[in-house]
Parts: structure tokens; sequence; C-alpha cells
């Protein structure tokens, strides 16, 4: 049972965390959720809870911490897409209200 825990000292000595406990558990949370996802449409197929074979890889050093890459462009088409278009208040209001035939 000992070998399904990760200790402080675990996630002291990952470099890719660096030493912070939500890092550590942010990576195995996305990891667990991915694993968890792919069992679910038939991809794989799981011997062991999705948790559990994340807390693994983390300890083989398999797991790295998702930054924003330089071509995620959610968050910039996001922000482009509210600048590009401002709408008032008033204008939404009344769009509605035409949309419902008020």
């Amino acid at each position: 049972m000992s070998d399904q825990r990760v200790y402080l000292d675990d996630i002291y000595a990952s470099e890719e965390c660096q030493g912070s406990v939500f890092r550590a558990v942010v990576m195995m949370a996305q990891e667990a959720r991915f694993l968890n996802n792919q069992a679910g449409q038939g991809y794989i197929q799981l011997n062991k809870k999705p948790t559990t074979i994340a807390m693994y890889k983390f300890k083989e050093g398999k797991l790295s911490f998702g930054e924003k890459a330089d071509n995620d462009v959610t968050a910039d088409a996001v922000e482009n897409a509210v600048e590009e278009s401002p709408v008032s208040m008033e204008q939404s209001a009344a769009d509605a209200d035409a949309a419902f035939g008020m």
C-alpha cells in the first residue's frame, strides 16, 4: 500500500512541479482526468484507478505541468472577439426583445 502514496519528498524532488504541492496535485489531477476520459471513450482499458495511475506516473517523473503554449490562442481569441464587437447593454436588451418579439 505504501507504494501508492506520493510523499512531500517526492514533490520537493520533482523538477517539474518546482516543489509546489499545488502543481503536483494539478499535474496528477489532469492526468487522471485524461485517463478517465480515454477509458470512457473506449481507447484504453484501465487495470487500476486513474488517480493511482497518475500518482505512479508522477513518481516516475513522466508527468509535466502544462503552461499556456505559444500556439494556444483560446484566451487571445476571446479577448479579440470582445474588443472587435463591443455591444452596449441597451443594444443587447433591444436584440433580446426583438428575438422574443417584444
